[in-house]
C-alpha cells in the first residue's frame, strides 16, 4: 500500500488576495512560474491517474479542508519561501518586490489578516 499526502486548491474558490501576489510577482518575475534556472510547469495528469494505470490501480482519495488565517508579514514571508518567489530568483529586485507586495496586500485588506481553505489530500493506492 502507498499514501501520499500532498496540499492541494483542486475544485477549491482561491482566496482572492491570491491574485494580488500574483499580479506583484507578474511584474517583477514575468507570468512563468520560475524553478531554479529554468520554468515550471505543473503536471498535466492527476496523482490519481497515474496510479490507476499502475499495480496499485486501486485509489481511494481522503481529503480534509481547514482555514488557514495569516497576518501581512506571514504572507510576505511564505513567498520567500517558494523556489518561484525566492530572494535568489528575485535578486537586487527583492526589497522593491517585498514593498509593492506589503503595499498592494495593506490596500486589498487593511487590516492586515488573510484567510485562506486549505485541502490536505491523503491518496491511498493499493494492489487489487
Amino acid at each position: 500500500m502507498g499514501v501520499q499526502f500532498c496540499e492541494s486548491v483542486d475544485n477549491l474558490e482561491p482566496a482572492p488576495w491570491l491574485q494580488v501576489i500574483a499580479d506583484v510577482r507578474t511584474r517583477y518575475l514575468g507570468p512563468e512560474r520560475r524553478a531554479g534556472s529554468g520554468t515550471y510547469s505543473h503536471p498535466k495528469e492527476r496523482h490519481q491517474d497515474v496510479l490507476a494505470r499502475s499495480p496499485f490501480s486501486n485509489v481511494e482519495t481522503a481529503r480534509w479542508d481547514r482555514t488557514v488565517t495569516r497576518t501581512l508579514d506571514e504572507v510576505v514571508g511564505l513567498q520567500f519561501s517558494y523556489s518561484y518567489s525566492s530572494p535568489a530568483q528575485l535578486g537586487d529586485h527583492k526589497d522593491a518586490f517585498e514593498r509593492d507586495l506589503r503595499q498592494a496586500l495593506s490596500e486589498f485588506n487593511p487590516d492586515g489578516v488573510f484567510d485562506e481553505v486549505a485541502r490536505t489530500e491523503a491518496i491511498i493506492a493499493i494492489r487489487p
